[in-house]
């Protein structure tokens, strides 16, 4: 019977805090629907930044799985060493490795060459170094060394553009993050200040502290949930509109790693920022319930 009681009391707490937790988002919907608007636009540029994350390691990807390399063997090639060539760069890198036979032309012969594919491709400057040794001399053949620098750069370019993406996104990420906490601790000192006499009158006959923060905590985690829906439906308008980008893609993985997380986290920023907001009515002595 105890048991049942108290799953009772608890069951009436909760519906209680959803009800007044709901009255009091339609008491303040001018500052509740500020707040929303305001969450969801915050919430909204973390999925830009997000999808912009996927589509710069998406791009590079993509050209992992074509980027390739092929470099000429002499004609007398050392068979031991171009075997020592090949085992050194199996064993270092993460690369597959096809010897091509010579190409008879009508007018020219192509040597035989050693195509290497990259399966990742920030290992390329350290691989081609690998076979610039000297030790590899009677292997390699005259190549176009210009062609060989462009292809390091190209690659180390787009390797620094997916740093800067990565470290932007981290950064961008706290600054959103921090920015989201703030408001929801903002807009409910607004509401409760404007309360604090009812929160005095209710500890003054002897109400809980969960029976007083329950329908303002319950206020919180619905405005984070309102933003974070409204957010993830905006992003995915706008994406459906952008033909450039694989919109397919990314909206897949928001939906398998981000969406999810997004909403539970918009909850609990407004759950402690609700919480935090209150607390000082709470906690703080009855005489001082005119303090601001």
């Amino acid at each position: 019977m105890p048991q049942k009681s108290t799953f009772h009391m608890l069951q009436a707490l909760v519906l209680r805090s959803l009800r007044e937790g709901a009255t009091g988002f339609w008491r303040n919907r001018f500052l509740s629907l500020t707040t929303i608007l305001l969450g969801a636009l915050i919430l909204f540029l973390l999925n830009f930044i997000f999808a912009i994350k996927f589509y710069a390691n998406y791009s590079l990807k993509n050209l992992e799985s074509r980027a390739d390399f092929t470099i000429p063997l002499r004609e007398d090639v050392d068979s031991f060493r171009l075997g020592a060539l090949q085992n050194e760069l199996k064993s270092n890198f993460k690369v597959d490795l096809d010897l091509w036979p010579p190409d008879r032309r009508e007018d020219f012969i192509i040597p035989a060459r050693l195509h290497i594919k990259f399966r990742d491709i920030t290992q390329v400057e350290e691989v081609l170094k690998t076979t610039q040794k000297l030790t590899y001399d009677e292997v390699v053949g005259d190549w176009d060394a210009q062609g060989e620098q462009d292809f390091v750069n190209l690659i180390n370019k787009l390797l620094k553009v997916r740093s800067g993406v990565e470290s932007a996104s981290k950064w961008l990420l706290v600054l959103f993050m921090g920015g989201g906490f703030l408001l929801a601790v903002n807009t409910f000192r607004m509401m409760i200040f404007a309360r604090r006499e009812e929160i005095f009158i209710a500890r003054l006959v002897g109400a809980t502290t969960k029976f007083i923060a329950g329908p303002f905590l319950v206020e919180g985690i619905l405005l984070g949930m309102i933003s974070a829906i409204i957010a993830i439906f905006t992003f995915i308008f706008i994406l459906r509109k952008i033909d450039i980008v694989p919109g397919g893609e990314i909206f897949i993985y928001l939906w398998n790693y981000i969406f999810t997380w997004e909403i539970l986290t918009a909850a609990l920023v407004g759950f402690f920022g609700a919480w935090i907001a209150i607390k000082k009515y709470l906690f703080s002595p009855l005489s001082q319930k005119d303090k601001v």
